[in-house]
């Protein structure tokens, strides 16, 4: 997989079209792409102006082609003067899940109209995590332990993704989706995640991890609360 981390922050009075243009783009390339496995969007609680996309293509060439479909370029023209600073892109690889996994969000036919899941009930944190050059593996297989602990023992937590910086190898990031806020709730309290934040509690780079203003949390706009969130149970 080849994974895009976007971080946008948008002009407060331009939050409403860049929603629905960002929108159009989302559906028309899980639905119009072969290679896009999925786009989510998510808008952050705190502060709306904040916006994280999370972008899944089968390769690099997935990616590339998706530039040259009519809705990117739709959306390019859109909201070039909607944006407040620069627009922040990671590209990365899964580290967790690596295996056999659900990457799709497209919704199976027949389900139900995506009107009446739109209330964006979802839980979703984007978080980029810094961490030392000689720890990175090692941090790798602690958080992949916690993964494995929420998928398969939080029936609340839908996906717990690991991605890692193809460019810059210290640059991670947790793309965790809870049905709720209270679902996340009850994740911070499990043991999994106790022992992973004592495992790697020591192994952050803490300059740019304090410097870092990446970090989204807060609600779906796209996809609707029935397409697919979950990634299943996977083992690693």
């Amino acid at each position: 997989m080849y994974i895009l981390m976007v971080r946008l922050k948008v002009k407060e009075d331009r939050i409403d079209d860049f929603i629905e243009a960002s929108i159009g783009d989302a559906e028309g390339s899980v639905r119009n792409e072969p290679g896009c496995r999925r786009f989510d969007i998510i808008q952050d609680a705190d502060d709306p102006t904040l916006f994280g996309f999370t972008e899944v293509y089968n390769d690099e060439a997935a990616f590339e082609a998706h530039k040259t479909y009519p809705h990117f370029k739709e959306w390019d023209a859109q909201v070039k003067d909607m944006f407040d600073g620069e627009v922040e892109v990671s590209f990365c690889r899964p580290v967790y899940p690596r295996g056999d996994a659900t990457w799709d969000s497209m919704r199976a036919e027949g389900a139900v109209d995506d009107d009446y899941f739109g209330n964006s009930s979802m839980h979703v944190i984007s978080a980029p995590q810094y961490v030392q050059k000689e720890h990175v593996n090692r941090f790798i297989e602690a958080v992949a332990l916690d993964g494995i602990g929420s998928t398969h023992e939080e029936p609340g937590c839908l996906r717990f993704d690991v991605y890692q910086n193809v460019n810059d190898p210290t640059e991670l990031y947790l793309y965790e989706v809870y049905a709720n806020p209270d679902a996340f709730e009850y994740h911070r309290g499990t043991p999994h995640i106790q022992k992973w934040q004592a495992t790697v509690k020591d192994w952050y780079d803490e300059p740019r991890r304090d410097a870092s203003t990446g970090r989204r949390v807060g609600r779906n706009i796209w996809p609707p609360d029935n397409w697919g969130w979950s990634s299943g149970k996977p083992a690693w």
